[in-house]
């Protein structure tokens, strides 16, 4: 099978007219010749269009917690100034103005004591409206809160750490895996480590559970500290040679497929009404620490 790529963005662009709110990104000629199969050497001219995700795009904003007004961070070189004692201990941390160590490699205080001077980068956060003005007001962490739309404070997600499938809307057939939109894919085994000491038999045992059941779990899942979250989707793979997976698809919400792109363009009374596919519902507050 060969897939030649004869692109032509002019043309690309009118295909992707006429109403579809999917515009082609890529079009060219499917060949195959593949007499096995009974198919000889043909052709289809074809266009393809991406698919997305139905996951919303976060939108967080910092905002100071009394007055609503925004913030955003920014990463500020602070000087300081401190003393060693004979071991090369650091003593007596404290911040001085750029001014005061603008020309001095140490730092001389009031009552004539020496400081060496350090320099650390620290993410601190300003009034966003004064700092386009060139006005930087600092406002305290402590009194710095995140919000999505707008008035709800939310707090970030740390990684995962327990999957949890609940009984409410915890599984889907196998067969609608592929309505999913997969961002990444990874294989589970069994944690044979000597603190957790997991018997391979068990987990052996839940793959071919959902194997004989057709079903695959589904959960909310956490790579990263952070808002992005992923639909958890835990389902076995069995090959033809008879070895089992049992993989994790990351999903980033439900396939929404553009009707304008569907080859077969009618439907019939008697083609059943799918239930929608169950997702992971996103905290609202931190979980797994």
């Amino acid at each position: 099978m060969v897939v030649s790529n004869q692109m032509d963005e002019t043309e690309v662009e009118k295909a992707a007219e006429g109403g579809s709110k999917t515009k082609a990104s890529w079009s060219g000629v499917l060949s195959i010749n593949m007499p096995a199969l009974n198919l000889g050497s043909v052709e289809y001219h074809l266009r393809a269009g991406k698919a997305k995700g139905d996951q919303q795009e976060l939108r967080i904003k910092h905002v100071e917690k009394e007055t609503g007004r925004e913030v955003i961070s920014r990463e500020v070189s602070r000087l300081f100034r401190y003393t060693e004692d004979g071991e090369g201990k650091r003593s007596g941390l404290q911040e001085i103005s750029y001014s005061e160590a603008k020309e001095k490699v140490r730092f001389s205080s009031a009552d004539g004591q020496e400081w060496k001077v350090s320099v650390r980068t620290e993410k601190r956060f300003f009034d966003k409206e004064l700092l386009e003005k060139g006005e930087w007001k600092e406002v305290p962490e402590s009194q710095v809160v995140d919000v999505q739309d707008e008035t709800d404070t939310v707090e970030p997600f740390d990684r995962t750490q327990r999957i949890e499938v609940t009984q409410e809307g915890g599984f889907v057939p196998i067969e609608r895996l592929a309505e999913y939109k997969v961002k990444e894919l990874y294989m589970l085994s069994p944690n044979t480590d000597k603190k957790v000491n997991e018997d391979p038999h068990r987990v052996n045992d839940l793959a071919r559970m959902l194997l004989d059941k057709q079903v695959a779990l589904v959960a909310f899942f956490s790579w990263g500290r952070g808002y992005n979250y992923y639909t958890a989707v835990i389902h076995p793979y069995e090959r033809k040679d008879g070895k089992t997976w049992l993989l994790m698809s990351l999903s980033e919400g439900i396939l929404l497929l553009d009707e304008a792109w569907a080859i077969q363009q009618y439907l019939t009374e008697q083609m059943p009404v799918l239930a929608p596919l169950p997702r992971a519902k996103k905290p609202r507050v931190a979980i797994s620490r």
